[in-house]
């Protein structure tokens, strides 16, 4: 059963007198586990809810249009935990000493369709993929790195065949769909192995839908684990070749390319990023496959009507990760700065705190802005990259922005609007008296 954490103003469980800290048992004399089985449940016209309060139990008999929800907030769902050991998993590359919940590994299923969220699968039973298939709970991320038995044992740390082709053949024969992930280790799951995996996998589109392809992530705090390696730029260059020719081929057979590098791989590869065609339908953006060329043809789609001009001098100091500098000053930052009285300086940030390789802006930790922004003239305002906080507005080394503006002496923003609207958004933020806090 689940306990009800809120009670949302003129809905049906208010009028029916159900109330916070009551708890949901069953829906239509079936258990709910969690969020997606109340959501599923009660997907009916008729509902008859059990509802806890205390020791007693009361059976509610509801008429409703299907769509219509009770208005219950139900408590957050709790991750299950991986029991896989991947040779690259980056919880195994976290230094000693940081919050407790940065340790832990999920392996959850329910988030993959709720979140995008990947998943191996590697302990989903029956009754999993029966619920996914029962729920409709598409489409599913799920990282396979390989699908010859030996590799994907040696990668995801594995002492057992876990059928994942079986798995995959039953969900999508039931009409699930799957975005696959590879995390291209150089001599391990490249090569024919590369090659066997995007056949085995192609063989279930449109049930499996689309590959991407990140190359693997290292950092600095690899003490005791497989010894691995990254890409050079002759590698990463080789495999957009490669894998370019394979695309064509899959694009004939199948009608899409199938296949998709992150754009890690052209920006490391000192390569252009392709147009928005290489994409197709953008399948797998928030896995950083197409991220650069949507925020960049969005930006270019505004921009003859944003402002020309503007009043009042402007100087702002954007933080970014090392990866995203290039295309970010090309195609947004250059542009910006032929706008008369904006001053926009540019700062990539280098990860000392998991090591030089790690270039991505969302792993960024405050003292690495700190450190790298201190003697600088900051000018109105900081702005950060999204995702660098966390749902509790936490950076990784448990900074929070409070605590950097603090350090800095200057306003700073985690920026997530559209690029369309900076002009405004800045303009609102420096008008605002800065907040410092004390002792």
């Amino acid at each position: 059963m689940l306990r009800i954490t809120d009670i949302k103003p003129q809905g049906i469980a208010e009028e029916l007198g159900i109330e916070a800290g009551d708890y949901v048992v069953k829906i239509n004399d079936r258990p709910v586990n969690d969020r997606l089985d109340y959501r599923f449940f009660i997907a009916d016209d008729q509902v008859e809810i059990t509802i806890q309060r205390g020791a007693e139990q009361t059976i509610f008999d509801i008429e409703k249009d299907i769509e219509d929800d009770l208005g219950i907030v139900l408590e957050e769902m709790k991750l299950k935990a991986c029991g896989n050991n991947c040779v690259f998993c980056f919880v195994y590359q976290n230094p000693k000493g940081m919050r407790k919940s940065l340790y832990f590994k999920d392996e959850d299923y329910r988030f993959s369709f709720m979140y995008g969220h990947y998943v191996t699968m590697t302990t989903l039973k029956q009754k999993d993929l029966d619920r996914i298939v029962e729920q409709r709970l598409s489409p599913i991320y799920i990282s396979v790195q390989a699908t010859e038995e030996k590799t994907r044992k040696l990668l995801l740390g594995i002492n057992r065949d876990d059928h994942l082709l079986q798995k995959i053949e039953f969900l999508t024969s039931h009409g699930i769909e799957l975005n696959a992930q590879i995390v291209l280790c150089p001599g391990i799951n490249d090569g024919y192995i590369f090659d066997r995996t995007v056949y085995d996998l192609k063989q279930f589109f449109p049930g499996v839908q689309s590959i991407a392809v990140v190359p693997v992530g290292l950092t600095r705090h690899r003490e005791g684990l497989m010894h691995l390696r990254l890409h050079n730029q002759s590698e990463l260059q080789e495999t957009i070749h490669y894998v370019n020719g394979m695309r064509d081929t899959l694009k004939k057979e199948l009608g899409i390319h199938f296949v998709y590098l992150a754009d890690e791989f052209f920006i490391k590869a000192g390569m252009p990023l392709p147009s928005a065609d290489y994409y197709d339908e953008f399948y797998q953006i928030e896995n950083g496959v197409g991220e650069f060329r949507k925020m960049i043809d969005r930006f270019n789609h505004k921009w003859p009507t944003m402002p020309k001009d503007i009043e009042k001098p402007l100087d702002v100091t954007w933080v970014t990760g090392t990866l995203a500098a290039g295309p970010l000053k090309r195609h947004i930052i250059d542009p910006l700065n032929t706008i008369p009285n904006l001053q926009i300086e540019l700062v990539p940030v280098k990860n000392h705190f998991y090591g030089s390789s790690i270039e991505v802006s969302g792993l960024i930790v405050a003292e690495d802005i700190y450190r790298q922004l201190k003697n600088r003239s900051l000018g109105d305002i900081v702005l950060l990259p999204p995702r660098v906080l966390n749902d509790d507005g936490l950076f990784l080394d448990d900074w929070t922005l409070q605590d950097l503006q603090n350090e800095l002496g200057v306003t700073c923003h985690v920026y997530t609007e559209e690029l369309s609207e900076i002009l405004s958004v800045l303009y609102a933020l420096i008008h605002q008296p800065m907040t410092v806090q004390t002792g």
